[in-house]
């Protein structure tokens, strides 16, 4: 940036009215570019309800479809964030409590999950625990799960794990193992003052992790819908995000107003996502847990001997059995026959099409997402600050496809925006924003404000101050926020086929192919993914770790 621009910002910068005309700006752009296209649907719904209704609501299949659809959602979102607590908080607290040769290596290997794109995954999952009805099966493959039920359910808690041991670390970290014992030394057994000191103050953990894995499962459609096409169910079993997917790639209700199921769905995704999220946070924060009781003798046998290495040796073998090995299973691959005339020429445009998306995705994300962080940390006492605060978790909580829908819905209805790239675009920085907004706010707000007060008395303007005091500081978190936008923007499925079928993504590459029996390139596609992800989130971990963060 020329020297001269920079002075002008820094001038500009000092005007009250000019910054507060700038986050003006910025949040009216959260509110009309982020917030209000997402829950669109909704204002959508109830404009349009007498016809939604005629054509949806009083047709007893339709809504028996839906409605199961949403309730099988909602079913697995539970029980695979239940499973994910009951084996996380013993691996978190291997992670923070126990010191062994290997940690870091286990420690990048539970972030795996998160550095694979959730297409690649469904299709590793199919191949390694399913029963594919076409493609060719590597060696190794187990096929012992006939259920598309637990399939999903299996592939669910790959992608979830991650997030609930990590959130659980986050607090573990920050309990004093003093207290512990001090219990001991008053004669607790190790197990009762784990269970009765430290767990108490794992709710603030537990409802962030709960909460993160309910919505990424509920919200989960590229890993669900190729799993399920890989046995040959894409047309059969349904979750509410992957029956809007199978709407837009005409797999069901081929008479049907398609237009209108699909806002019926979404609307009852938005609707019944947010009141049931809302409905946990509530319990988990108010219902408490009789931790005052003890068991001395049982606890004492159980805290000794054997028990304790069992238990380590079964969350070693779910993080390698359940999580590690069928993510990976998809190299596999390699080892069957390629076919002879394999076309490159499409997976080498869909992953230009792709780096471009994320890569404006992400620039967007930190021009617009940086500014709001700002504000709402540095003003978290006003009652605007705290509005925007709440909002910000609304991306996050609905589901993309719903997402996708309702955002292509409010643009193309007020004829603003037709062409396909750009609202793809627009879906994509629609989710990812938050990750930007949430990582920089966070890291803002653990900074003394005084450095910047010292520096502005010193006579540096607010963007200077910004430029040279505040950004070295945070500017690990802004990495962090940009590359986690850039490979979520990379690996979404959902909201891009809610917004269109025919987007040259590779994700959505990777559907047209398994749609037409292509599986061999489906899978070389799938590992290029993973490889270009896992550049990006290496990179990552190295960077934090470089400037002494944690990720």
């Amino acid at each position: 940036m020329p020297m001269s621009l920079t002075k002008r910002i820094d001038d500009l910068s000092s005007r009250r009215d000019i910054r507060s005309g700038w986050f003006g700006i910025i949040t009216l752009f959260f509110l009309a570019f982020i917030i209000l296209p997402t829950v669109y649907v909704l204002i959508f719904g109830i404009m349009d309800f007498q016809n939604l209704s005629n054509m949806v609501l009083d047709d007893p299949e339709v809504m028996s479809l839906v409605w199961g659809a949403v309730f099988t959602s909602f079913s697995l979102a539970l029980i695979v964030t239940i499973i994910d607590l009951i084996v996380g908080i013993p691996m978190a607290w291997i992670m923070v409590r126990k010191q062994f040769r290997g940690k870091k290596l286990l420690d990048t290997l539970i972030d795996m999950p998160l550095a694979f794109p959730t297409a690649a995954l469904g299709f590793s999952i199919g191949i390694f625990w399913g029963l594919p009805v076409e493609a060719p099966v590597p060696p190794g493959a187990l096929g012992i799960v006939a259920s598309p039920y637990i399939l999903i359910m299996l592939l669910h808690i790959i992608f979830t794990y991650p997030y609930m041991v990590r959130s659980l670390s986050a607090i573990l970290e920050q309990i004093d193992q003093s207290y512990e014992e001090a219990g001991m030394t008053l004669g607790a057994s190790r197990m009762t003052a784990a269970r009765t000191i430290t767990l108490p103050l794992f709710r603030a953990g537990l409802i962030t992790g709960f909460i993160l894995c309910f919505a990424r499962s509920l919200s989960e459609t590229g890993g669900t819908f190729i799993a399920l096409i890989t046995v040959g169910q894409a047309d059969k079993f349904f979750t509410g995000p992957t029956l809007i997917a199978a709407l837009k790639n005409d797999l069901v209700l081929g008479t049907t107003d398609v237009e209108a199921v699909l806002a019926v769905v979404s609307i009852i995704l938005i609707i019944t996502a947010i009141i049931f999220l809302l409905i946990i946070k509530f319990v988990l924060g108010r219902v408490g847990v009789p931790f005052d009781k003890v068991w001395p003798r049982w606890e004492r046998v159980l805290s000794r001997g054997a028990v304790p290495k069992a238990k380590d040796v079964v969350s070693f073998v779910w993080l390698f059995a359940i999580v590690i090995i069928p993510s990976f299973f998809i190299f596999a691959y390699l080892l069957v026959p390629s076919p002879a005339d394999m076309d490159w020429s499409g997976l080498l445009d869909a992953l230009a099409y792709s780096f471009m998306v994320a890569g404006v995705v992400t620039l967007a994300d930190i021009v617009l997402g940086v500014p709001l962080a700002l504000y709402i940390a540095r003003h978290k006492d006003k009652k605007l600050a705290q509005a925007v605060d709440s909002l910000v978790n609304i991306p996050l909580i609905v589901p993309t496809t719903a997402l996708g829908f309702s955002l292509a819905l409010f643009w193309t209805t007020q004829g603003l925006v037709t062409n396909l790239t750009v609202l793809v675009i627009m879906a994509h920085i629609a989710f990812t924003y938050p990750l930007v907004v949430r990582n920089v706010a966070g890291a803002v707000m653990e900074v003394d404000p005084s450095y910047e007060e010292a520096a502005r008395t010193l006579g540096a303007k607010p963007f200077a101050t910004f430029r040279t005091v505040l950004f070295p500081i945070v500017r690990s978190a802004v990495l962090a926020g940009a590359i986690l936008a850039f490979t979520r923007s990379l690996g979404e499925t959902g909201a891009t086929v809610a917004v269109s079928p025919d987007a040259n993504t590779v994700p959505v590459y990777i559907i047209g192919l398994m749609n037409t029996g292509d599986y061999y390139l489906a899978a070389v596609s799938a590992m290029v993914l993973i490889m270009v992800s896992f550049v990006f989130m290496f990179g990552l971990r190295y960077v934090i770790r470089r400037e002494g963060g944690t990720y």
